[in-house]
C-alpha cells in the first residue's frame, strides 16, 4: 500500500512540476495589444525632462537607461510601455517610466529605452520603433551586454 501511495505521489509531483515548466514556457515574452498607450505623433509643447541620472550612478542598469532615455524624449513619447504601468501607474507612454522613477527596477521599461534608443541610432521612426516592440523584439535584446558596451563606449558613464 505504502508502494502505491509513494508512486502515486511522485508520478503526481512530476506531471504537476512539468506542467509548470509547459505553462512558464507558453508565456510570452511582451504581452499583446492590452489597452497600449502612447501618442501616435509628435509632441506640440515642450516635454518633461527625465529624472537626472545622476541620482543613479549606483545603478549600472538605472543610470544608463535614464542616460540613454534622456535623449530620445520625444521617441519615447510615441512608443508605448508593454508593463502594467499604464494601468497601475497611469503612464501615457514609455518616457512617463523615465519622469518617475518607475524605470529604475522595471526591467521591462529598461529593455524598451535602450531597444528604442539602439533602433532610433540606427535611423528607425518612432512607428518602426512600436511595429519592432509589437514583435517582440525589445524583449529579445540582451539588455546587461547594451549596459556593458553603454558602459565601455559611453563618456557619461565614465565620470
Amino acid at each position: 500500500m505504502n508502494i502505491r501511495w509513494a508512486a502515486l505521489s511522485t508520478l503526481t509531483l512530476a506531471l504537476t512540476v512539468a506542467g509548470l515548466f509547459t505553462a512558464i514556457a507558453a508565456v510570452p515574452q511582451q504581452q499583446p495589444d492590452r489597452s497600449l498607450v502612447y501618442h501616435d505623433h509628435p509632441p506640440d509643447a515642450p516635454l518633461p525632462d527625465t529624472l537626472d541620472p545622476e541620482t543613479f550612478r549606483e545603478n549600472r542598469t538605472a543610470f544608463a537607461s535614464y542616460t540613454l532615455a534622456s535623449r530620445i524624449k520625444e521617441v519615447l513619447y510615441q512608443v508605448p510601455c508593454y508593463c502594467p504601468c499604464g494601468e497601475k501607474e497611469g503612464h501615457h507612454s514609455l518616457l512617463d517610466c523615465y519622469t518617475s522613477k518607475h524605470g529604475v527596477t522595471c526591467r521591462i521599461c529598461q529593455k524598451e529605452a535602450v531597444f528604442s534608443y539602439l533602433e532610433h541610432k540606427d535611423g528607425k521612426t518612432p512607428a518602426q520603433i512600436r511595429k519592432a516592440m509589437a514583435d517582440g523584439e525589445a524583449m529579445r535584446l540582451d539588455l546587461d551586454k547594451e549596459i556593458d558596451r553603454f558602459y565601455t563606449e559611453s563618456p557619461a558613464a565614465k565620470k
